[in-house]
């Protein structure tokens, strides 16, 4: 069981730990938009069975960063007060500029929805804005600004995906296989009616990686490469604390 206060806790400790105003030019991959400083973040999209959150995990691990999944995104939507310490460790100015960020993405959305996009958009933004975040899931490529990090998305053929599903739960092929079909219909209709995006799109990622034949490992340097390309981002010296 994973404690979401202390998740927060060490998050903001480690944004603490930088002087972001002073640091802010001589910080890989870290820039403004709008008014508001972001990265640097790596943003993983997957499909289910793929190894996204994996190769997120062991991302993380490489780079000193802590690893944010969507049961834990949604965790912090959920819990008032986990939330408004996230929120509160920013200065005002720059709560400010997000809460205005969020209106603009909400803007036009159902009024059934909006309560939780509300939150969900504003934990992205300010997790963006501490930056040394890994993201999985719940859209974060499609809130955050492209310039500040890199877009991953994990694919891999139905049938891989099935026999990874039924090994790694216990369950049959036609119970994984029904888990994959709902697990990719609900994740393209995510995309569609909050974002207005198509998971599909090439354009929606900076890098695309078939794990058929690749593993996790091999997975993760490809991110790495690809972080140090775009970002000037590169993995924590061995032993560094």
């Amino acid at each position: 069981m994973i404690d979401i206060e202390d998740v927060v806790r060490k998050q903001i400790a480690l944004y603490r730990a930088y002087d972001i105003r002073a640091d802010a030019e001589r910080r890989a991959g870290r820039g403004k938009e709008g008014g508001l400083a972001f990265g640097p973040y790596l943003l993983i999209s997957r499909e289910k069975g793929a190894g996204g959150s994996a190769v997120g995990q062991l991302a993380g691990k490489r780079l000193g960063w802590q690893v944010f999944n969507n049961d834990i995104v949604d965790a912090i939507a959920r819990k008032a007060n986990v939330r408004r310490e996230l929120i509160e460790s920013l200065d005002e100015r720059d709560r400010a500029t997000i809460r205005d960020a969020v209106d603009r993405l909400l803007h036009p959305q159902p009024m059934g929805t909006a309560g939780y996009l509300s939150q969900l958009r504003e934990i992205l933004l300010t997790l963006g804005h501490q930056g040394d975040v890994v993201i999985v899931g719940r859209g974060a490529e499609y809130t955050l600004p492209s310039q500040f990090g890199l877009r991953v998305r994990m694919v891999a053929p139905v049938e891989v995906r099935v026999r990874r599903i039924a090994s790694r739960e216990n369950l049959s092929l036609k119970a994984a296989r029904a888990e994959v079909e709902r697990s990719d219909r609900d994740r393209k209709t995510l995309a569609r009616r909050q974002f207005g995006k198509d998971t599909t799109d090439p354009l929606n990622h900076d890098v695309t990686i078939n794990t058929d034949e690749t593993n996790v490992e091999a997975a993760t340097e490809i991110v790495m490469t690809a972080l140090q390309r775009k970002l000037a981002v590169r993995p924590r010296e061995t032993g560094q604390k």
